[in-house]
């Protein structure tokens, strides 16, 4: 089929001429406009405050110009419990730092957000293309899967959602990872950027934190240079005590965990899961008086503590159900491709245009999703021992163990739909990697 394609979209990528490559750059920062302008619509942001946002972040923001402490007032999330280490702090400093350029207008602030993370994008694209040997058309189809799929893009322009961060840096770390310099000496800026993005990682999400360690053993192991490693290791490090000492400042505890982690494993593990998750949000616990404690709770240290001691005495009184409730996760996670998480009870999964829309680009990534997972596993069987070392093996341990420590939280906890778009592009990525892999190995042989 592909020899009835006109020429330029036969050609590998790395071999477009410059002003071709150019287009299709210009193309995607035009993308990255359009879609900011279209969530601009959809979401009504102009003359919206920052303040006004939610998952946490607007009141956050509010607490912090009111009264400069990173600090939600008692009783907004829980009765009687303030909250400092529930929100990861990259989020609501950088959108403050934006309003104080922008004003404090939404549409504003959001335009500055999606330039700026879209450039990561762009950027990640723009190294693609000038370094796969896959073909074009496999280029455009294959990264076109995410750049077009409604839901993806939906959190990729949101402001106030940590998927609308994570993603594209993702995406360009993985870019660096296996498309730039993937032979031959380490360059201080490559390092930094990667460094940067593994920082900019813990600071978004806390289920990050094991895939930001593991990233410079597998750097070292794949490009042979432990020197690499250890200075990507140093930044992680410098990164979690950073994060380590902004919690024992604002909340009292040196730690890099989220004081909401006990109160989201609860609402993953309890009597009310299995009627509530996948089809809707778990959240609709909270707003229906199910995750309450029955003693007062000190701080929010306490409601941790409670509400994870809670969970796991459910999962001991309950395996069976806890089982269950993980199979239907890691289900939600590797293979649904209908809405989840809805936000009321009697919604449908088809009532929005957008969950239906979203079906048929779910179907081709789980398509696209277990190729790369069943390539990535022969990959490593093939070679498991002669050729450990290889590229090929390497890259393809980088992304089961991606999908690994990414999944394992979720499938313990919960997971939405919106949980699974960061695995999008990587996914892409490492189809795209195995394809000019073998191109680069025909070409030789």
């Amino acid at each position: 089929m592909s020899t009835n394609l006109p020429a330029i979209l036969r050609s590998p990528a790395a071999a477009l001429p410059s002003r071709t490559r150019g287009w299709l750059v210009a193309g995607l920062i035009a993308y990255v406009l359009l879609g900011t302008a279209v969530m601009d619509r959809w979401q009504h942001r102009g003359g919206q405050s920052i303040r006004d946002l939610g998952f946490g972040y607007g009141v956050l923001i509010s607490a912090l110009e009111d009264s400069g402490e990173y600090r939600v007032p008692p009783g907004v999330h829980y009765p009687g419990v303030a909250f400092s280490a529930h929100r990861l702090p990259f989020i609501p400093y950088f959108l403050i730092a934006l309003k104080d350029v922008a004003g404090d207008d939404l549409r504003w602030v959001a335009l500055a957000k999606c330039v700026l993370f879209g450039g990561l994008l762009v950027a990640a694209v723009a190294l693609v293309l000038r370094t796969a040997r896959a073909p074009l058309w496999a280029v455009l189809l294959l990264l076109g899967v995410g750049l077009t799929m409604p839901r993806w893009a939906l959190n990729v322009f949101e402001v106030g959602l940590e998927e609308g961060y994570n993603i594209t840096a993702l995406t360009l770390l993985f870019v660096l990872l296996w498309f730039d310099d993937s032979v031959g000496r380490v360059r201080v800026a490559w390092l930094l950027t990667v460094g940067s993005l593994l920082v900019l990682l813990l600071f978004l999400k806390s289920s990050m934190i094991y895939w930001c360690l593991a990233v410079p053993l597998l750097v070292g192991l794949r490009r042979r240079d432990w020197r690499a490693a250890v200075a990507l290791w140093l930044m992680v490090g410098v990164g979690l005590y950073g994060l380590a000492a902004f919690n024992s400042r604002h909340a009292g505890r040196f730690t890099t965990g989220s004081s909401w982690e006990g109160w989201n494993l609860y609402k993953g593990n309890c009597v009310d899961t299995a009627t509530t998750y996948p089809r809707y949000s778990l959240d609709i616990l909270d707003y229906e008086g199910k995750v309450v404690a029955d003693r007062p709770l000190a701080d929010e240290w306490d409601h941790n503590a409670y509400f994870k001691g809670r969970a796991v005495a459910f999962i001991r009184a309950h395996p069976g159900e806890f089982f269950a409730n993980a199979v239907r996760k890691a289900w939600v996670f590797y293979g649904e491709v209908r809405a989840t998480g809805l936000a009321q009870r009697g919604e449908s999964r088809y009532a929005r245009p957008e969950y239906l829309l979203q079906i048929p680009w779910m179907i081709v990534f789980r398509m696209m999703l277990w190729a790369a997972i069943l390539l990535a596993l022969q990959a490593l069987w093939r070679l498991r021992r002669e050729h450990w070392r290889s590229e090929a093996f390497l890259v393809a341990l980088t992304y089961l163990v991606f999908l690994a420590l990414y999944s394992a939280f979720h499938v313990v906890g919960f997971a939405y739909e919106r949980h699974v778009m960061p695995v999008v592009m990587p996914t892409a990525l490492y189809l795209l990697w195995r394809w000019s892999d073998r191109a680069s190995r025909s070409v030789t042989s």
